[in-house]
């Protein structure tokens, strides 16, 4: 969250169904960044975390894991290392 904008709202978000997401950054910029974390080196997001997702709709679906590499995962999600991650949101902040 030290790299998130200023103004960047952070909460942990689920519905009655138990879909859910672990991290749900709303950006100052209007964005929604879907997170969920993993401690697996072979990342998968969850079925409940698609669901989530399917429901608020946001503009980036990330599945953070310990790993070094950037790459997709299934449905439209990137597994991602948290350094890289990082970076990310410190550059909305220029």
């Amino acid at each position: 969250m030290v790299s998130a904008p200023e103004g960047t709202h952070a909460s942990y978000w689920r519905t009655s169904g138990g879909a859910e997401i672990d991290l749900l950054l709303e950006l100052p910029v209007g964005e929604r960044w879907a997170i969920e974390i993993k401690r697996s080196l072979a990342p998968s997001p969850s079925r409940d975390f698609h669901k989530a997702c399917d429901d608020l709709k946001p503009q980036h679906r990330f599945v953070v894991y310990p790993g070094s590499e950037r790459f997709p995962v299934r449905a439209g999600a990137e597994a991602i290392p948290p350094v890289i991650l990082a970076a990310e949101l410190t550059a909305l902040r220029k």
